[in-house]
């Protein structure tokens, strides 16, 4: 029989597999290793407070009612259906992206581009599922925090919104914290230190700048997903475009360091998080580049 820690570490890695079949494809523009996982922060609203996430504190991290534009949305999905882009969408970042205004208007921006939404699936209904698939989102990733029970509801509601099992993901949330909550936890570039931490390395490799960008609700790009403190910014949406953005010094310097393995600037040297889980191949596609 299964242990419960080897249950939640086949869970962890078949979620990196998943997303693995989009990182592991490297697109080229203007001969340089482009975007593979573009994650966009919606809306800085969360209807929970898990005391993983830098929400437990009001203080640090405050619910606000900021969130993206369907205007915004159309600049980012423009730019990359000119680019033919070929990685995927996922609006997850720092709140719950179904509390955002129009979210499915936003969604529809995206054309044929894969689309997932990251959410904890509380303001699910009927017709909210119909509404954001026949919007274009292609997969719904649903953390589930309050038990096994919530599969069969699950289950149903997309069941009888029409929507087969392939097109959405349950993953399990509901453990304790002697079980690190069912995630591979990290301290969010040192905001949290909840469950079993691993301890900051300093020299350990980082890939997150090498596939994956974040833009935030007001259009800012940021570092990566860990920095919840939003401490370092290479342009924004409005002023620049995605590839200004992802080929800019600041952010080249910081794939730079990162990939030799250097965690010295902030908010990485107080980062805990394993950043070699994915994003190999575009290291190394990336590696190729200081050889031409």
């Amino acid at each position: 029989m299964k242990t419960k820690e080897i249950i939640i570490e086949e869970i962890i890695m078949k979620n990196i597999r998943r997303k693995n079949v989009d990182v592991d494809h490297v697109q080229v523009v203007e001969g340089k290793p482009f975007i593979a996982w573009l994650e966009i922060n919606p809306t800085e609203l969360c209807n929970r407070t898990c005391t993983f996430c830098p929400r437990v504190d009001p203080d640090d991290y405050p619910n606000q009612n900021l969130n993206m534009t369907v205007v915004l949305a159309k600049k980012i999905a423009d730019e990359l259906l000119a680019l033919d882009y070929q990685g995927s969408v996922a609006f997850s970042g720092y709140g719950e992206p179904l509390l955002t205004p129009n979210i499915e208007k936003i969604i529809n921006q995206f054309g044929d581009i894969n689309v997932e939404v990251v959410t904890n699936g509380d303001p699910l209904d009927q017709k909210m599922i119909k509404g954001l698939y026949s919007a274009g989102l292609n997969t719904m990733v649903i953390s589930m925090y309050d038990g096994p029970f919530q599969i069969d509801k699950f289950k149903k509601l997309f069941k009888d919104a029409g929507i087969s099992e392939d097109k959405y993901v349950l993953r399990d949330r509901w453990y304790g914290e002697d079980e690190d909550f069912g995630l591979l936890l990290t301290n969010r570039s040192g905001t949290v230190d909840e469950g079993n931490q691993p301890a900051v390395n300093p020299m350990k490799r980082c890939f997150y700048t090498h596939y994956s960008m974040v833009v935030d609700w007001n259009g800012d790009v940021l570092l990566c997903t860990q920095d919840w403190n939003k401490k370092v910014k290479f342009g924004n949406i409005y002023s620049n475009t995605l590839l200004e953005s992802w080929q800019s010094k600041g952010l080249s310097k910081y794939r730079k360091t990162l990939g030799n393995g250097f965690r010295k600037s902030e908010p990485c040297k107080s980062c805990n998080v394993d950043g070699t889980l994915m994003g190999s191949v575009h290291a190394k596609a990336w590696d190729k580049q200081k050889h031409r």
